[in-house]
């Protein structure tokens, strides 16, 4: 066989091979890529409380504060509490947090859930670690070797020398353009 035909196997089963990080790691980095529009990794939900709890910050206990939770549906349990100001107190969940006044006893609480497959897939693209990292680093050779042995599959006009040689071009001006934008 010779070299465009090892260049075609190495392509192939590469290709193949590698199809479910490539999968993986395109919806990651379009979840990570709007991260100014929304949370890839969490789902934030707030809900408007009232909980009843004495109106100064030296009266509050735990207790009062345990017994309050309570009154509220579906809250994670209690972890601890702070005082931001004199009339506020922020408590602390297992599942996110609330914001009270100390005045009225009315709120805000965000609760914080992983959104299931994101919040996994973001961790292997962003955060290798181990066993996946040398995986990434093979992957990441892997996808050079894709792109050139893709280079030289075809011949002619649709090959590289031919229209290729236009689309590559493009291909590596508009990254260069972004560094030069955006450095």
């Amino acid at each position: 066989m010779n070299w465009r035909g090892w260049a075609r196997v190495l392509h192939r089963d590469l290709g193949y091979f590698f199809t479910g990080v490539v999968l993986i790691f395109a919806v990651s980095g379009l979840a990570v890529n709007h991260a100014r529009d929304w949370d890839p990794d969490f789902q934030v939900e707030r809900l408007a409380v009232r909980l009843d709890l004495p109106d100064r910050r030296a009266d509050v206990t735990e207790a009062d504060v345990r017994e309050a939770l309570t009154t509220v549906a579906q809250c994670g349990d209690f972890l601890t509490m702070d005082f931001p100001t004199d009339h506020q107190i922020k408590i602390f969940l297992s599942d996110g947090s609330m914001l009270i006044s100390l005045r009225d006893g009315t709120g805000i609480y965000e609760s914080v859930r992983r959104r299931a497959i994101l919040y996994s897939a973001n961790r292997l693209h962003l955060n290798p670690k181990g066993w996946w990292l040398a995986f990434s680093d093979i992957f990441a050779v892997a996808l050079l070797v894709i792109a050139v042995t893709g280079l030289v599959l075809l011949r002619g006009r649709g090959g590289f020398f031919g229209r290729g040689k236009w689309f590559v071009g493009v291909g590596v001006l508009l990254p260069l353009l972004a560094l030069l934008l955006y450095d």
